[in-house]
């Protein structure tokens, strides 16, 4: 599907532009053309070289849809490739995943070029509808500006999620017994803060450069807004980082637990077992196929063997006891 707007200042908004239309609009350097591709058909997506002319290279990136954010400079537009954050419900969970954004920055002309929905590129594009001199008055660099900043900001509220998700697990963890349904949701948490470092950063250094290399597409006194977005990512990627290395301390601390229950059970195996070795001892001495066995015929012999093991089990345990070994 294509979406197009063509504003003019003073102008009424054109919307839905013919292909003989974007060409002629591509033209006009006093307005302001921006191209919407959600999920193009084949067709759709041969405009990108039939009107736009935009490097093959370039679409070979928008139609794999498998970059790492990045910023290419093809001197007469800006590729830019940057990914929205999305929770997908998966088995009955939701998990974090990525959809890739391709922009394009022209003089007077933005391309944006996604498989999937982008939830702030859709109510971008609605408020595009209702008020287009709000979004494309300022010219295509500021456009791109708030595609972007939209975009960033919805990275914070999916970071908070994570930790409320990483407070209660920390709580419940200790509060309760382990289970490895624990342990699961522990690692799907540390996988996915991973995945958001993992976009996060380069999406940094991407922003990062185009503020210190614009070059013509983005006016000098437009490069704070970008600078803006820029920290924004450095404090959101400084977050991930922060939340990854708590998400390892508690899994350190999770193990060590473990570790420490299973070294409890085991003193206590050990101390039944010892407390059992005379019984077994005494046992085994008087199963064994003799014809004489001291006591072995006597009226009291068999309660006189128990009394003693009892008293020996009991020394034992009084002996463990005053080591403090139970």
């Amino acid at each position: 599907m294509i979406t197009s707007f063509f504003y003019k200042k003073g102008g009424e908004v054109e919307t839905n532009l013919s292909r003989a239309r974007l060409l002629s609009a591509l033209n006009e350097k006093d307005g302001v053309l921006w191209v919407d591709f959600e999920n193009p058909s084949e067709f759709e997506s041969d405009s990108l070289v039939e009107i736009f002319n935009f490097h093959p290279l370039a679409v070979e990136d928008c139609i794999l849809d498998h970059s790492e954010p990045k910023v290419d400079d093809y001197e007469e537009y800006l590729f830019l490739v940057v990914h929205a954050l999305t929770m997908l419900r998966e088995n009955g969970q939701k998990e974090l995943s990525t959809i890739e954004l391709n922009l394009f920055l022209g003089p007077n002309y933005v391309v944006t070029f996604h498989k999937e929905p982008i939830e702030s590129v859709t109510q971008d594009v609605a408020r595009a509808q209702q008020k287009p001199a709000g979004m494309m008055s300022s010219g295509a660099d500021l456009l791109v500006h708030t595609l972007l900043d939209h975009l960033v900001d919805r990275y914070l509220p999916v970071f908070h999620q994570y930790e409320d998700k990483a407070d209660l697990l920390e709580k419940d963890m200790f509060n309760k017994s382990p289970s490895r349904e624990k342990l699961a949701t522990l690692l799907q948490l540390k996988q996915d803060i991973s995945t958001l470092r993992r976009i996060v950063g380069p999406q940094r250094d991407t922003l990062h450069f185009l503020t210190r290399n614009a070059g013509r597409f983005i006016k000098a006194k437009h490069l704070i807004y970008f600078r803006d977005i820029s920290d924004h990512l450095f404090r959101i990627a400084a977050l991930a980082n922060g939340m990854y290395d708590h998400l390892t301390s508690m899994m350190e601390v999770y193990f060590s637990y473990l570790s420490s229950e299973l070294n409890v059970v085991m003193k206590r195996l050990t101390v039944v077992a010892t407390l059992t070795m005379p019984a077994v001892m005494i046992a085994s001495i008087y199963g064994m196929n003799f014809r004489v066995i001291p006591g072995a015929m006597h009226e009291h012999g068999f309660w006189g063997v128990m009394i003693f093991t009892a008293l020996l089990t009991g020394v034992m345990a009084v002996w463990m006891r005053i080591k403090k070994w139970m």
